[in-house]
């Protein structure tokens, strides 16, 4: 077996772990919820949840790029209702959303019933967004779907601080190493631009922009499917 099916295989046994714990956390807080909890303990395990949700989203990505790399995908876009997709992606956030009184808002009157994707690969890319954008805003995240002259846009938003300079600066990364800085690997924004540009209709192929400013003045997360 050479490290990259290794590793796949690891990621995938770490995954199922995550998600029990998952599963536990969720559970936990719904108990705190009805009962007289000590203070902080469910800002604390509402904390720890997001932590194991981002764990695995980025075990799940890891999985996702290995099958991609390796010609294993089974890349499927098909149609997918927007409304129960928007409702999915929404429920997975709501119970942190609720804990840090934040507003959630979502933004999808004109858009269309229907649009053809990756399930899996994109409820992916927009669930870590929704997460990123929760941690880091003061007191609204913004979920928009909108048609757009190249298709869909669909876009996450804050009023947060917004996207470090050099965030936008470096934009969606290629392969690279940990940024020395920050830590961070760079794997979300690198699969977020992957999984857009596996979408193709014609010409055009899907992209990602990241941004700060708007209506709710912090970052924006922008995703466009053709």
């Amino acid at each position: 077996m050479d490290i990259s099916t290794f590793v796949a295989a690891a990621a995938h046994d770490m995954k199922n772990s995550v998600s029990v714990i998952s599963a536990y956390l969720e559970d936990a807080l719904q108990q705190l919820a009805r009962t007289d909890a000590p203070p902080g303990a469910a800002e604390s395990t509402a904390q720890a949840l997001y932590e194991t949700q981002r764990v695995n989203g980025n075990l799940v990505q890891m999985m996702a790029l290995f099958k991609i790399e390796e010609g294993m995908y089974p890349f499927q876009p098909q149609p997918v209702a927007l409304d129960e997709f928007v409702d999915e992606l929404l429920a997975r956030v709501r119970p942190l959303v609720k804990l840090k009184g934040l507003t959630l808002q979502v933004h999808a009157q004109a858009a269309p019933p229907d649009w053809v994707f990756d399930r899996d690969l994109i409820d992916s890319v927009v669930v870590q967004a929704l997460f990123n954008a929760v941690r880091y805003a003061r007191h609204t995240v913004a979920l928009c779907l909108q048609p757009t002259a190249d298709g869909l846009a669909i876009e996450v938003a804050d009023d947060g601080q917004g996207f470090p300079a050099f965030m936008l600066a470096q934009g969606f990364p290629t392969r690279q190493g940990i940024d020395t800085r920050t830590g961070s690997t760079g794997l979300g924004l690198y699969f977020a631009r992957l999984a857009a540009g596996l979408h193709r209709h014609g010409d055009a192929s899907g992209s990602t922009v990241l941004a700060n400013g708007g209506e709710f003045g912090g970052g924006r997360f922008i995703l466009q499917l053709p």
